[in-house]
């Protein structure tokens, strides 16, 4: 099990928010054309075909949202803000005027901002870990980590791994001494190898991170209670975790089909869903984990109680 003295970080006010807007998958504009041009059959008990969410607003919006539940709920002042996103234009003034508005509204202009964009679905994993780095050295005492995604085009929602909503994902990563209610981080890791994309996602990364989290944490793939995994469709989601070695309890699908793929928001709000349905047990290790074609992210979490 992880020594205490390796656990120097610690994840609290974990809060989501989704696109105001559910729709079922044939409600999608083009789905039938988008899922024949993938060579999709109309299965969607199979894929897990269910329900998306959309919004009128913007993903500026939506982890504005997210964010300020978070800090209600938090309580302290944030030095550092890690924003998570891959809706972020190219244009660098838009790029300030849309950082300008999130601080804004937050009161957070004092606040070091850092942006994490080329990660796709691991991004949210990725702001973790250089939280969990910054924490551990000293550069940042309280961090507010927000992801934030929305599909431009609606066209676009089916791809063929996910049914993607609009949806933002937050918390803060602070000290491990904190004594409020939380998920102590006792490791992460993450593996790339951008020459195997072609070959979509891979089982061989993810075996190599959880090598990485089990060596430091002396723990076995049986001992995490559940993995919290981005919301693919459910073939995609169970051949790469169950060839990594997971059982399919420890698996959590629910919100496959209940909202569909909300980018790297996925693990943080599946994890926030199964405990407000009592599906954490007390001081059980979970693990939050994501898999795009070339990489795989992953962080291992426990509640402990408070001394």
């Amino acid at each position: 099990m992880a020594g205490d003295s390796r656990v120097q970080a610690k994840m609290i006010a974990p809060q989501y928010m989704l696109g105001e807007e559910s729709l079922s998958y044939d409600q999608i504009p083009g789905w039938h054309q988008r899922a024949t041009a993938f060579s999709m059959p109309d299965l969607p008990a199979v894929w897990g075909w269910g329900k998306v969410r959309t919004t009128t607003s913007s993903f500026i919006q939506l982890a504005v949202e997210s964010a300020r539940k978070t800090l209600t709920s938090s309580a302290q002042p944030v030095d550092t803000v890690i924003f998570c996103s891959t809706s972020l234009p190219a244009e660098t003034n838009e790029q300030t005027r849309l950082l300008c508005a999130f601080a804004d509204a937050l009161d957070l202009n004092q606040a070091d901002i850092i942006g994490v964009t080329l990660g796709r679905c691991t991004n949210l994993l990725k702001g973790v870990r250089i939280a969990q780095a910054r924490i551990a050295c000293g550069q940042s005492k309280e961090i507010l980590l927000v992801a934030s995604d929305c599909m431009a085009d609606p066209k676009q929602r089916l791809e063929n791994f996910a049914l993607f909503s609009d949806g933002a994902a937050s918390c803060v990563i602070t000290s491990s001494d904190d004594t409020r209610p939380g998920f102590h981080i006792l490791a992460s890791a993450e593996k790339q190898d951008l020459t195997t994309i072609a070959r979509g996602l891979s089982s061989a990364l993810s075996i190599a991170v959880n090598q990485q989290l089990f060596a430091e944490t002396q723990i076995l793939i049986s001992d995490v209670s559940r993995i919290f995994h981005t919301n693919v469709y459910l073939p995609l989601c169970n051949l790469n975790e169950r060839q990594a070695g997971y059982g399919a309890e420890q698996l959590f699908t629910d919100n496959i089909v209940r909202m569909g793929h909300c980018f790297s928001a996925d693990p943080l709000i599946n994890l926030i869903d199964a405990d407000v349905s009592g599906l954490l047990p007390d001081r059980g290790i979970f693990q939050l984990a994501a898999s795009i074609p070339g990489a795989r992210a992953s962080v291992l979490l426990q509640r402990r109680k408070a001394k």
